[in-house]
């Protein structure tokens, strides 16, 4: 008699501090592409987000420091968000009874093109985790969206990397890592139950050490696609956040073109206008460029459904136009606005609709 072979369960875990509609959506795509759970740590308080997530199976919500940082330097609050994302991200993989974790971001969505279960089942005890490459969202022309999550993808260049620089003009290919604006590392799928720790980008064999020596293959039945920046206004004032995130007196430490990316930002946040066009730079793609990448084998449109699934679990209780993301951004980043306005003169609402 055949009996079934039961599938791993795999979920998600990311600290979040988002508006909500975007908290929202990451569940609800996750949940519809097979997770079995999906873990929210809330990096602030975010009350709108958990009551749209209030008895939505398989979707938990965590806050800030609910475990005291038991696991941290002293039980305090790691000061660096990426060791609060490493930290919340090996917390799930330890404590929640799921076999594998991903770990990724609210602007990072997994895309499954057949079910990952399926592939995790097959995985060799050799491996300790899968990697998800990525691909990154860019805007076209013109550049306005019904949705936030409108438009195509751009891969990093890899081994193609002469064919994706004859698509971009010199300044703006400085603007790019590998042809992608964020990061091209990927993220990674951790198998639990080994004493691994997850950080940002791949599995840990220890949680106090940053070494990247766990065996891994990249995954063949899954990929990232990875929104940096849902609307022109949340890019620019990611790349802000970051030209002015100071710890312990020392700059958060990134990579060349990431650097230039938000140092040229800050340099231009008075003016609308030109940070309107460093974004374009950055991430747009006219259909030449567009059809350039496409020919390198570096542009695709997959389809995601992110949207559509949002709408099936949450109904219109959310709104994914860039309008209203845009208009939530205002009052979810007040705080922040209020620090930019008054060291740079930015003045967001120039740029709404943008």
């Amino acid at each position: 008699m055949f009996t079934p072979v039961s599938l791993p369960r795999w979920g998600v875990a990311a600290t979040i501090d988002e508006p909500a509609a975007l908290v929202a959506a990451f569940v609800a795509h996750h949940l519809a592409v097979g997770a079995a759970e999906v873990h929210v740590f809330l990096d602030r308080a975010n009350p709108e987000a958990e009551d749209l997530l209030a008895g939505v199976p398989g979707a938990f919500v965590h806050r800030d420091g609910e475990d005291g940082w038991a696991r941290a330097w002293r039980n305090k609050r790691p000061e660096r968000v990426q060791a609060r994302q490493k930290y919340n991200a090996s917390r799930a993989l330890d404590q929640f009874g799921l076999d594998w974790v991903v770990h990724c971001d609210a602007d990072e969505f997994v895309l499954p093109d057949r079910p990952l279960a399926r592939e995790l089942a097959q995985v060799g005890p050799e491996k300790g985790w899968l990697k998800l490459r990525v691909l990154e969202r860019v805007h076209g022309v013109p550049p306005g969206q019904h949705d936030i999550f409108e438009g195509g993808f751009r891969l990093p260049w890899l081994k193609r990397a002469a064919k994706g620089a004859a698509a971009y003009d010199a300044p703006t290919a400085l603007l790019l890592n590998d042809g992608l604006c964020g990061h091209t590392a990927g993220k990674a799928v951790v198998r639990a139950g080994q004493g691994y720790a997850i950080g940002v980008h791949f599995a840990l064999r220890d949680f106090h050490k940053p070494a990247n020596d766990v065996p891994y293959r990249p995954s063949k039945a899954a990929r990232l696609l990875h929104f940096d920046g849902l609307t022109p206004l949340h890019y620019m004032l990611k790349m802000l956040r970051r030209a002015t995130t100071e710890i312990k007196g020392d700059a958060v430490p990134y990579g060349r073109a990431r650097t230039l990316q938000f140092t040229r930002m800050a340099q231009v946040a008075a003016d609308p206008d030109a940070m309107a066009d460093l974004w374009w730079s950055a991430q747009g793609l006219p259909p030449a460029r567009a059809a350039a990448l496409a020919r390198a084998g570096l542009f695709e449109t997959p389809a995601h459904g992110i949207a559509a699934s949002t709408r099936a679990l949450f109904g219109d209780r959310v709104d994914l136009s860039p309008t209203a993301f845009d208009a939530a951004l205002l009052v979810h980043e007040a705080p922040l606005i209020a620090r930019l306005r008054a060291r740079f003169g930015f003045d967001p609402e120039a740029l709404i609709g943008g």
